[in-house]
């Protein structure tokens, strides 16, 4: 592929990953061509132009006569002789010179690409997305993709591993930059990241981004799905949406072991609340006992909090008499809690990410 710097609104225009870019437009597109445009702002009318007619041929896929094609071309010729009807509101002379060349070339386009039948792409080289990345960033981002139906593990530079689900694929580059280490991920993968403060791993996966400097997690990015998802196995996460990276947005949500992040690409919304099945994040030496004798509910709910990094709400005074006597093994942590709660006559809900217990109380120690 030719140095985009180069390239023509029609070579833009058949350009598969360009295409890609407009007919199906990712996070990672989004940023190589706002990243481009921003380093090469000249070529910002090519673009659009290359931009509008792909836009207007997915609308009609239907290219002009060269009858149709010879009258927009009048219409055109007179706009470029006709001074600006809305002088108004000032702009510089590249932006005027700008925005009729677009209108021209959209035009021209059309009438030019008679030879050319344009179709929606559904897939596309992703070399080329890599050999375009490269132009920005001077680095070929490697790819892998997960074809089997097991787990696929990686071994990225830094030390990190990346375990793959089938059908997923992630793209990195070779080494990472000084300043931070970024990936992009297609599917889901569970990340266990080396640690280095001075080097923020960054996952980008649709419209969220993961921010860690050293921790595990995994991240769901289903193309087909509703929702993304990342859940927190150790260390501390940053979860942001695309837009609040573009807008230098402080809301960040910040996740701790067993909670996950939701964003419903539907609505834009990105919510917290604790993972479906929370697993045990802090280990005494040895194994964790959780062998109640005639123990204090009390008691049982702060080991809980400790054991799986959770926050655990109820009435201290209501259930000040309620103990409990249970050999808890290796149940789930929700599979306890309805135990606890039969046990004391009590019930619990998940809120966001707290656990809230509610009870009248017992009367009596329970033996």
């Amino acid at each position: 592929m030719e140095n985009y710097r180069n390239y023509t609104a029609e070579e833009f225009a058949q350009d598969a990953f360009f295409q890609q870019s407009v007919y199906r437009p990712t996070a990672d597109s989004d940023f190589f061509w706002s990243s481009f445009l921003e380093r090469y702002p000249e070529k910002q009318p090519v673009v659009t132009a290359a931009r509008t007619f792909l836009q207007a041929v997915e609308k009609g896929q239907v290219l002009p006569s060269a009858e149709q094609g010879a009258r927009m071309w009048q219409g055109i010729e007179r706009q470029l002789q006709e001074p600006e009807s809305t002088p108004e509101i000032p702009e510089s002379p590249v932006r005027r010179i700008g925005l009729r060349w677009i209108r021209a070339a959209a035009v021209l386009l059309m009438m030019g690409f008679g030879w050319w039948f344009v179709t929606k792409p559904g897939t596309y080289d992703r070399s080329i997305a890599q050999k375009g990345w490269s132009l920005i960033t001077g680095t070929t981002l490697e790819e892998k993709v997960n074809d089997t139906t097991s787990p696929l593990s990686i071994r990225l530079s830094d030390g990190s591993r990346v375990v793959l689900q089938p059908r997923s694929r992630i793209r990195y580059p070779k080494s990472f930059d000084a300043s931070k280490r970024e990936t992009y991920l297609e599917g889901e993968g569970f990340f266990d990241v080396a640690r280095n403060t001075l080097q923020p791993f960054i996952v980008y996966s649709g419209k969220v981004i993961t921010q860690v400097v050293g921790t595990s997690f995994t991240i769901r990015a289903i193309p087909e799905a509703k929702t993304i998802s990342v859940a927190v196995r150790t260390g501390k996460v940053a979860v942001y949406t695309r837009n609040a990276a573009e807008e230098a947005s402080r809301n960040r949500l910040l996740l701790t072991p067993n909670q996950q992040a939701i964003f419903d690409i539907g609505s834009g919304q990105l919510t917290k609340r604790l993972v479906d099945e929370p697993v045990l994040v802090a280990r005494a030496a040895g194994t964790q006992s959780f062998i109640f004798n005639n123990a204090p509910v009390s008691q049982v709910f702060r080991k809980l909090e400790q054991a799986y990094g959770v926050t655990i709400q109820y009435d201290s005074t209501a259930l000040r008499h309620c103990n409990l006597t249970a050999p808890l093994g290796n149940e789930p942590l929700f599979r306890k809690l309805d135990i606890i709660c039969q046990t004391i006559g009590a019930t619990y809900e998940v809120w966001d990410t707290r656990i809230v217990v509610t009870g009248s109380g017992c009367e009596t120690s329970n033996q």
